[in-house]
């Protein structure tokens, strides 16, 4: 029996020196691949922050640079946009404030120009306020649309008659 508790230690050493052995051999292939990663990470720092030329940005500045080009042109657009609708804003406030002050000033051309209801609203009622003038006087009474009020005629009849 001695001799199988012999051979049974002699197994148990062998069975530890090979899972210390494999272990050794593990642990030295991760730090081989540990090494050539690092000189990889090394390799594309230096192409990346090494200036290919003296006075010359590197590669990182460069594309740092055409990033914030990106940004700084979106941002300007955006900025330019914001002011020109501002822009407009104001023009537009400042031709309603032009248009009302010109309708108090000669109401006639504040009509033809239209106002805030357009130009054709505003020929409408130009129309509406001229067409009985224009008529001749077809209605009759003291409307003040161009007859008298004492109802001696048209505009025109009264012309003819002073000559």
């Amino acid at each position: 029996m001695s001799t199988a508790i012999v051979a049974a230690l002699v197994y148990s050493f062998c069975q530890v020196l090979i899972f210390g052995a494999f272990a050794l051999i593990l642990r030295a292939w991760a730090a081989h691949k540990q090494a050539e990663i690092e000189r990889r990470i090394d390799g594309v720092l230096r192409e990346w922050f090494t200036p290919e030329a003296e006075g010359e940005p590197h590669k990182a500045a460069k594309a740092v640079a055409a990033m914030g080009e990106v940004v700084g042109a979106a941002a300007a657009r955006s900025i330019m946009a914001s002011l020109s609708a501002d822009r407009s804003h104001v023009a537009r406030a400042a031709n309603g404030a032009v248009d009302e002050l010109q309708a108090v000033q000669n109401p006639v051309l504040g009509l033809l120009t239209g106002g805030r209801r357009g130009k054709g609203a505003a020929l409408r009622q130009l129309a509406a306020a001229l067409g009985p003038m224009l008529a001749g006087g077809a209605t009759s009474g003291p409307s003040g649309n161009g007859s008298n009020s004492d109802g001696a005629g048209s505009v025109r009849d009264r012309l003819k008659h002073q000559h």
